[in-house]
């Protein structure tokens, strides 16, 4: 018989994984529950919003899409040119033909374009939502809300969950046009033989309806995803000042890890499987 001393550990190990998994799945639900919700209210009771709510959302996209126009074309800019670079001096010769424009659909559209903004929203708008929300549920003003007959999940959550949504799908389209415009660009000047014309030629003949698709999916759902994670965990903090900024830290984390979670899938599902 196998000494029970020594099914310990195991039986410890087991019950701590299933514990663990069980609090992400039960937060998962939790987190789809609030994106359901919030799209169900942005659609079906779209007429019904207050005009304070338009004007909440207005703010939003103001915040997390337009003033983050400038940073994210720093960012996009400087992505491109490395991508060029690395291509010029990795590739040689044949990375001068038909594959950069495959390379660059690849690298820039793909992937980079969808998840460097994700994170660019996330440490500009998503760690200033937690706090703001968690500031405002210390302050007891959502229970003000609540008492002058204000639902927070219409004022609060909606608005920020269409503005974020709209934020990172608006700038990745501005990543991805200014990171191959930066790439294409470089890359003709660099004496590749091909002019910028006949560049962006290859790259929109290797744009697929799959990378449109991924495109898609890799900014919408995250856009949801990190807003209302945001918002939950902003909300969560009770007691004094002291608990905000474990908020903004936990609100930050789990959205990181939801976008790298949700990108590797989505590749995995449309390019793998």
């Amino acid at each position: 018989m196998v000494d029970c001393c020594q099914m310990a550990p195991v039986l410890a190990f087991v019950r701590g994984t299933g514990g663990t998994a069980i609090d992400l799945a039960r937060y998962a639900v939790h987190i789809a529950t609030i994106v359901g919700y919030g799209l169900w209210a942005l659609t079906v009771r779209r007429g019904s919003l207050p005009p304070a709510v338009r004007g909440v959302l207005q703010r939003q996209i103001l915040f997390t899409g337009v003033e983050a126009i400038p940073f994210t074309c720093l960012i996009a800019g400087l992505t491109g040119l490395i991508v060029a670079v690395q291509a010029q001096v990795q590739g040689g010769a044949l990375i001068q033909g038909s594959v950069i424009g495959k390379l660059l659909v690849v690298v820039l559209v793909r992937e980079l374009g969808p998840l460097v903004v994700a994170m660019i929203v996330i440490g500009r708008s998503c760690t200033a939502i937690a706090a703001e929300l968690a500031n405002m549920r210390v302050a007891r003003e959502v229970d003000t809300l609540q008492a002058l007959g204000v639902d927070p999940f219409i004022y609060l959550v909606v608005p920020r969950l269409a503005g974020v949504t709209l934020a990172v799908m608006c700038l990745t389209v501005v990543f991805v046009a200014v990171s191959l415009g930066t790439a294409v660009i470089f890359s003709s000047l660099a004496g590749g033989g091909l002019r910028a014309e006949e560049l962006f030629r290859l790259v929109g003949s290797n744009l697929g309806i799959t990378d449109h698709l991924a495109v898609a999916a890799k900014t919408i759902v995250p856009g949801l995803v990190v807003a209302a994670i945001s918002c939950v965990e902003g909300l969560s903090a009770s007691g004094s000042m002291t608990s905000v900024p474990p908020a903004v830290t936990a609100a930050v984390v789990r959205s990181i890890a939801a976008v790298f979670v949700w990108n590797a899938a989505v590749t995995a599902l449309l390019f793998v499987a």
